[in-house]
């Protein structure tokens, strides 16, 4: 059995507004987690997602500000923080707009990468 979470974090990327075309262009699997410091849920979704993108070398992990980042908040369509966005080959594939467990985001990983 894989432990949920592995004994070491990796740290997201930090994306802003101005990267907006390179996330679009990227090819492959990103993992963006919106969230604010004031959002109680954000902070529990991000120790989440450190902890899996340890075990998932093959797929970009990235973090935005809600707040300073809203025209990438508006482009996902995403109206209130914590949200966590799929992104394959530049295109919105899946959604999540609450916090959800460790075991869920890691099978919308497995199935965004095939």
């Amino acid at each position: 059995m894989v432990p949920i979470f592995p004994m070491s974090k990796q740290k997201l990327q930090q994306i802003g507004d101005d990267q907006i075309g390179a996330l679009l262009s990227r090819s492959g699997v990103t993992v963006v987690l919106m969230s604010s410091p004031w959002d109680g849920n954000g902070v529990i979704m991000r120790t989440i997602v450190e902890n899996i993108a340890a075990r998932f070398k093959m797929v970009n992990f990235a973090t935005a500000d809600y707040e300073s980042s809203p025209r990438l908040a508006k482009l996902f369509n995403l109206l209130s923080p914590p949200g966590l966005l799929f992104v394959k080959d530049g295109e919105l594939i899946h959604r999540i707009t609450k916090p959800t467990s460790a075991g869920k985001i890691s099978e919308l990983i497995h199935a965004a990468a095939q």
